[in-house]
């Protein structure tokens, strides 16, 4: 009795509505044939026979396309009863829920900095800009079935979630190099010991070398390009790269960047002179961004299965949720700082740091010579998230002439040296509040060196 009347016929008009393929047909027929455990109408035998079942995968591979291969599978899985397995929500949701708090802490940034916008600032941006595309792109991709086994989703919208899982790669690879490079840029901002600015720079070489590298490769990890979402059906042709090795190089380079990256500024900030409490906070602050490199490692779990599976729309699914989730984690943890400001105007005394208990200044504030500092003395800067969220903070604003002498030693000391640079502030003495040795707090009208510097101080 032939199987296709009986069985793959019968699957196709009553089950699926759908023709079962010949060639497959033919195989299972002909691996009925060659046994005499199972007969033609006994599904509960055909189904569960192991050693039958490996011949018919065998026969199909070999007979059939890709195309008709998977046709046949989701016949077979539907007459035997598998379950339908469908995990397609929980990527939209992680990219909805952490996506939105990136982009709350963006503009909660945006908004303090205001006019005065810097290059960390314009990276976390950039990066947010990036990400917003690829989470749209993986809600695009849940609708089309990824999510579910690759045998149940039309061939159709195969291809599209291959050409979108490509264009999502090209964002994350852009996305998370500009957030380490915005890390970066802080810390430049932050820190002005000359050697640690060194190791500074050479950091910011090696993060910009490796975003363009790694995004760069993966746009043309194939060629023809459209051989990148055409492969998976082996009736075209072209050249890859090994994308698995690519995947598992990025991913234990990114790690071990992002570990170096956070334990840049700890030795400093364990240097604070300041109360154990703060000190912890401000650690605690600045490390937060490690939870992006714990994210990281955990998503190698599932980068496990990423190249050797057979039913890629299921099993790459918590690959996708796991990058999404690292990348929108990463740019919060970069907006921390400001977050921080904000907490500080609520809840002053468990984030307000003072002058009396630290060398290090608030985050770009008044007493942070590298920080953003109006460059006229007689015009106010525009106000801060206290103003005009009505939190009522201190504002005071100062006019002080400071005579500049010989810089010496103490030239290690500033936080950024900007020299002549228009729009920036030098100081002897980025640590401490009071002058040292060689300024004097009064005006010198008879010297040629007096310097007129307008400070308007927003308390943090």
């Amino acid at each position: 009795m032939k199987l296709l009347s009986l069985v793959l016929l019968g699957l196709a008009s009553i089950v699926t509505a759908q023709e079962t393929p010949a060639c497959a047909a033919k195989c299972l027929q002909q691996s009925l044939a060659a046994q005499s455990k199972c007969s033609a109408t006994d599904i509960n035998c055909i189904c569960t026979d192991e050693p039958l079942n490996t011949a018919v995968q065998g026969c199909v591979l070999k007979s059939c396309t890709v195309i008709e291969a998977l046709a046949a599978q989701n016949a077979t899985q539907t007459l035997c009863g598998a379950p339908v397995r469908d995990i397609t929500s929980i990527t939209p949701v992680i990219a909805g829920v952490s996506g939105g708090l990136a982009l709350m802490a963006v503009i909660i940034r945006v908004w303090i900095t205001g006019a005065n916008f810097g290059l960390d600032d314009g990276c976390v941006v950039a990066a947010l800009t990036l990400a917003i595309p690829m989470a749209v792109l993986e809600f695009l991709m849940s609708n089309l079935g990824f999510g579910k086994d690759i045998w149940t989703i039309e061939p159709e919208n195969i291809y599209e979630i291959v050409k979108f899982t490509w264009l999502t790669e090209i964002f994350w690879f852009a996305a998370v190099g500009l957030t380490k490079l915005s890390f970066l840029f802080m810390y430049l901002r932050v820190f002005p010991r000359q050697k640690l600015r060194k190791l500074i720079y050479v950091a910011l070489a090696i993060g910009m070398l490796e975003t363009l590298i790694f995004t760069v490769t993966v746009c043309v990890n194939c060629l023809p390009v459209t051989y990148i979402w055409e492969s998976w059906d082996g009736q075209h042709s072209g050249k890859c790269i090994d994308l698995n090795a690519f995947v598992w190089s990025h991913a234990i380079i990114d790690i071990v960047f992002d570990i170096f990256i956070f334990a840049i500024p700890i030795p400093e900030l364990i240097k604070l002179n300041m109360s154990l409490r703060k000190r912890i906070m401000i650690v605690a602050m600045f490390s937060v961004g490690g939870v992006g490199t714990i994210i990281s490692i955990l998503r190698l779990q599932a980068l496990v299965s990423f190249s050797n599976s057979t039913n890629p729309t299921f099993d790459n699914c918590p690959t996708a949720y796991w990058s999404v989730l690292a990348c929108f984690v990463g740019i919060f943890c970069a907006c921390m700082p400001s977050l921080r400001r904000l907490l500080a105007r609520l809840f002053p005394n468990c984030f307000l740091s003072t002058k009396k208990d630290s060398k290090y200044s608030p985050y770009n504030d008044e007493h942070t010579p590298n920080a953003r500092l109006s460059t006229n003395p007689r015009k106010p800067s525009k106000a801060g998230l206290s103003t005009i969220m009505g939190f009522g903070g201190i504002t005071k604003t100062i006019d002080t002439q400071v005579t500049m002498a010989g810089r010496g030693e103490e030239d290690e000391q500033e936080l950024v040296n900007m020299g002549k640079k228009a729009g920036w502030v030098s100081s002897t003495s980025a640590w401490d509040p009071m002058p040292t040795s060689g300024t004097s707090g009064k005006s010198d009208s008879g010297s040629g060196n007096e310097v007129q510097v307008g400070l308007n101080a927003h308390r943090m």
